[in-house]
């Protein structure tokens, strides 16, 4: 039988030779396919197993070519378009303002002498006021008034102009002035209204540019030994400060209710508001000011509060 070997040799290899083919055959056809689900963008857990093997896992990679969104930010909250009050608490430095003044000193069987001039002074003052803003399309504008108790540093400041000579001795109504108006207050409480126009936002707060009118007069009033003989002399000093100012402020408001309430769909809001800012005008006025108080929507709106 020495012919029948190499027959049958001949048929295990072409048997062997099939088998790999048709493995190779099948590895081809899943390395293509798992190619055109990947392309796809199948979901890699759907992919066919190779002979019971778990799919293999997708690198976190693959996703940096994707293309990620791009942050939506929420729209502004619309404004209240509602009429609203507030009233406000605050304090006022002033680091120099130049006032007037308007000195009469009378002596005794003369006439009465005058003299004018002005003087440069810091000051500092404590008001309260109250502010409207106006609904609907002029919910732009506010209007408001304070009221300021204080004044300015102008007691031990000269109420005689400089290089004029005077029947009586100087020093001694500025000694008066200052003994007398060094623990007392010289100047009145001022009125000072303005009205305001909001122009935009800073960091969430509305920042508002207007006008306000500031007018404060103040007074001296006394005698003192005009001469070195002892007669008296009375004086009266007048002062006044009237200034037009632009006006800048922040505001900040804080609402002390729930904005997500989902009860109350209408309600007047209501909270804190706190305000600072500055002020510069005619008669080299300077003044910066912060202040807080209540604020009130006299209307109920359904809109949230900016």
């Amino acid at each position: 039988m020495p012919c029948v070997e190499p027959y049958v040799a001949n048929i295990v290899l072409a048997t062997s030779v099939k088998r790999s083919a048709r493995k190779l055959d099948r590895l081809f056809l899943v390395v293509v396919s798992i190619r055109l689900l990947a392309a796809a963008g199948t979901d890699p857990a759907e992919w066919p197993q190779i002979d019971g093997q778990e799919p293999a896992s997708v690198s976190d990679d693959s996703e940096v070519g994707r293309e990620k969104p791009r942050p939506v930010k929420p729209p502004r909250e619309p404004r209240s378009h509602e009429l609203e009050l507030s009233f406000l608490v605050g304090l006022g430095v002033v680091p120099m303002a130049k006032y007037a003044y308007d000195t009469r000193v009378a002596l005794q069987g003369a006439e009465e002498l005058r003299y004018t001039g002005s003087q440069r002074a810091p000051g500092v003052a404590i008001f309260v006021g109250s502010a409207v803003t106006l609904p609907g399309r002029l919910r732009r504008i506010t209007v408001g008034a304070t009221i300021n108790a204080g004044g300015f540093d102008s007691a031990n400041r000269p109420v005689i102009p400089s290089g004029v000579s005077s029947p009586f001795l100087k020093d001694r109504l500025a000694a008066d002035i200052r003994d007398r108006y060094s623990r007392r207050l010289a100047w009145r409480a001022a009125f000072s209204p303005f009205v305001e126009h909001n122009i935009g936002f800073f960091q969430e707060n509305r920042v508002r540019v207007g006008y306000q009118y500031w007018n404060q007069l103040g007074s001296y009033t006394g005698s003192f030994a005009a001469t070195g003989t002892g007669y008296p002399a009375e004086y009266n000093v007048r002062l006044n400060l009237r200034s037009h100012l632009v006006r800048v402020s922040v505001n900040d408001y804080i609402d002390l209710q729930d904005e997500d309430e989902p009860s109350r769909r209408a309600r007047r809001r209501s909270g804190i508001i706190q305000q600072w800012g500055f002020m510069v005008g005619s008669h080299q006025t300077i003044m910066l000011f912060g202040s807080m108080g209540p604020f009130w929507q006299l209307v109920p709106h359904s809109g949230r509060f900016r």
